[in-house]
């Protein structure tokens, strides 16, 4: 039997944590709307690392839902908890976001906040739609979370590889682009400070409360295969979402894919840059991913291994 929760309205306050109360374990949050590509690798990678999955989908017009259902159905509804956000909720970087304050039920600030309010558990971890957990390197990260705890007001942040496909078809990391994660996504202990808030140009995670560390590669990020090549979701055709149609418009002028190989190759350099900066954690964590990738943390043989466990052979319509 489906068991999914429809809000019609919502506005966050930051009692709704409940951090007082939260159990022991790991929470996973995901919002989607028309992930259908990759909702279900990502959440099935996922479920075996942490002690509950949150996701919310808002007016959804592909086959999300029905996914959803299905792998709650697989996982059960205590693993796998669903809500179905109904007001419209403007997207990232357009007109109507950056107007919008952010605890209106149209704020992406606040269907994220909700998101988040609705996990229970004391370390927390926002998932994207389209983050494939890299196993290797995910594991050992939880076991160690698991074993020895996160203290509060520490934040373990991870990265993933950015994978793409060049005019050819073949299937390798952005060139333009290489990773996913700088700083605001990662393992974090709830504390009544850790919500979103408005930025004008997308939902801001209070990150700056958190001493900041790099933990390793965790993912791999399909958000260039998915089907529209990651920006149908941003309104981009309207004409209010100047700062996605740049986007947009950059990763159609730089299709190349590189192998991890070559990503590394350019990672020395790129950390003396980063190093030689102004000291401040997000510098470090980057120069931190850097030396990890040019120590081979990640390899061709991973991604490899990758693409054909999800049979990524054929092109996504684009």
């Amino acid at each position: 039997m489906a068991h999914v929760t429809s809000i019609e309205t919502y506005s966050f306050s930051p009692a709704d944590l409940k951090v007082d109360s939260r159990l022991p374990g790991i929470s996973a949050f995901v919002r989607t709307k028309n992930g259908a590509d990759f909702i279900a690798p990502t959440i099935l990678s996922h479920a075996p690392y942490v002690d509950e999955i949150i996701a919310v989908y808002n007016q959804c017009t592909d086959a999300t839902a029905e996914i959803l259902l299905r792998l709650q159905g697989e996982l059960g509804p205590d693993k796998l908890k669903l809500f179905d956000y109904l007001p419209r909720v403007h997207p990232p970087g357009s007109k109507e976001h950056a107007a919008e304050p952010g605890d209106s039920p149209h704020s992406v600030v606040n269907y994220s906040n909700f998101a988040l309010a609705q996990t229970s558990r004391q370390i927390v971890v926002k998932l994207d739609d389209d983050h494939v957990a890299f196993d290797r390197l995910l594991r050992p990260m939880v076991a160690d979370l698991r074993e020895n705890g996160l203290k509060p007001g520490r934040m373990n942040c991870f990265s993933g590889l950015n994978l793409a496909r060049d005019a050819e078809g073949r299937i390798g990391v952005h060139a333009g682009t290489p990773f996913s994660g700088n700083g605001d996504i990662g393992f974090f202990a709830m504390t009544p400070d850790a919500y979103f808030v408005h930025d004008r140009r997308f939902e801001d995670f209070r990150k700056y409360y958190f001493d900041r560390v790099f933990a390793g590669f965790a993912y791999w990020h399909m958000k260039y295969l998915k089907s529209g090549l990651g920006f149908a979701n941003y309104e981009i055709q309207k004409g209010r979402n100047r700062r996605f149609a740049r986007k947009e418009k950059d990763f159609h002028a730089r299709r190349e894919v590189i192998t991890v190989a070559e990503v590394a190759e350019a990672m020395p350099s790129v950390r003396a840059a980063v190093m030689s900066r102004i000291p401040f954690d997000k510098w470090a964590l980057i120069g931190n991913r850097a030396r990890a990738m040019a120590k081979e943390h990640v390899t061709d043989a991973d991604l490899a291994e990758f693409v054909a466990r999800y049979q990524l052979g054929e092109p996504v319509t684009a």
